[in-house]
């Protein structure tokens, strides 16, 4: 249960980042852009990742410690980033649906969520880089947390905010298939080099995900399928962008609900390979000592 409420708070929060990262950037080029159903989502993300990471904790008051410990201790980070972004996301989302003439605040509480959840990404992989476990003392570990929060957030973004969204598709799944490439290249390295490491607890957590190359095969096709239909889907509807913007939009609205609901299904691929990969890294964790750090 430990596992599966971790799992469930890294991705929902990393989702809700990427979702939120893309809104924002949608927001630097047109701030009329309202973006409800993806402030909404993300906003929704964010609180159920909250309230997973409360029930690994058990008894949540004992975290309150942590909160003190900010100068020195990355789990005392990630507390106080993953606070701030939920409640900055959720603020804007609030204003969107209750006061949508405050749309310069809004604006503005989407762009400081979108900065402090890159930073709390960082503070999330940092954790587990510095931890016990020799088989999460790697880079790779940091691009694997900020590529399921781009693969993920913009694919889910997609799916909800087409339209608004037009300025931004084509750099934002060529910016996917780049992440998504370094993320298969470092891990690629990463599996090289925990093979030859020294340490036997990493060589052990590498010998049981070899015991689990069914799930390791899954993780990958899921989010090769799902990038690989963004980038059908962006070249499929190769726009004439000679035409303008007009014309963008009006070939957008002639798919409709079908060109949705397939970002949808390369969202669901992605979030799905991103699921095994989470169960992967903690099911094959073999700590050299004791606890996190």
């Amino acid at each position: 249960m430990g596992n599966m409420a971790l799992i469930i708070f890294s991705l929902c929060l990393q989702a809700a980042i990427g979702i939120v990262i893309f809104a924002g950037l949608t927001k630097l080029l047109a701030k009329d852009s309202v973006l409800k159903p993806a402030v909404l989502t993300a906003a929704a993300l964010a609180i159920v990742g909250l309230l997973a990471s409360l029930m690994h904790l058990g008894r949540p008051l004992s975290a309150l410690g942590s909160l003190t410990q900010f100068g020195s201790s990355w789990l005392s980070r990630e507390i106080w980033f993953s606070g701030i972004f939920t409640i900055l996301i959720l603020i804007a989302a609030l204003l969107i649906y209750f006061k949508p003439s405050a749309k310069s605040a809004a604006n503005t509480m989407i762009l400081l969520a979108a900065i402090v959840g890159v930073a709390n990404i960082w503070a999330m992989a940092a954790i587990y880089s510095s931890s016990s476990v020799p088989a999460w003392q790697h880079s790779s570990i940091y691009i694997e947390f900020y590529a399921a929060a781009i693969s993920m957030g913009a694919a889910i973004f997609l799916a909800l905010s087409l339209k608004e969204a037009l300025r931004i598709k084509k750099v934002t799944v060529l910016f996917v298939g780049v992440v998504v490439t370094f993320q298969v290249v470092a891990m690629v390295l990463y599996y090289i080099q925990v093979g030859a490491s020294a340490s036997l607890a990493a060589r052990q957590s590498l010998a049981l995900l070899s015991g689990m190359g069914g799930l390791l095969t899954g993780k990958w096709l899921f989010i090769l399928l799902g990038v690989g239909l963004l980038f059908f889907l962006d070249q499929r509807a190769n726009l004439n962008v000679t035409a303008g913007q007009a014309a963008m939009e009006a070939a957008v609205t002639k798919e409709g609900a079908l060109s949705a609901n397939l970002y949808a299904v390369a969202a669901a691929l992605l979030i799905i390979g991103h699921i095994i990969g989470r169960y992967l890294f903690y099911a094959t964790a073999i700590a050299s000592s004791v606890g996190l750090s």
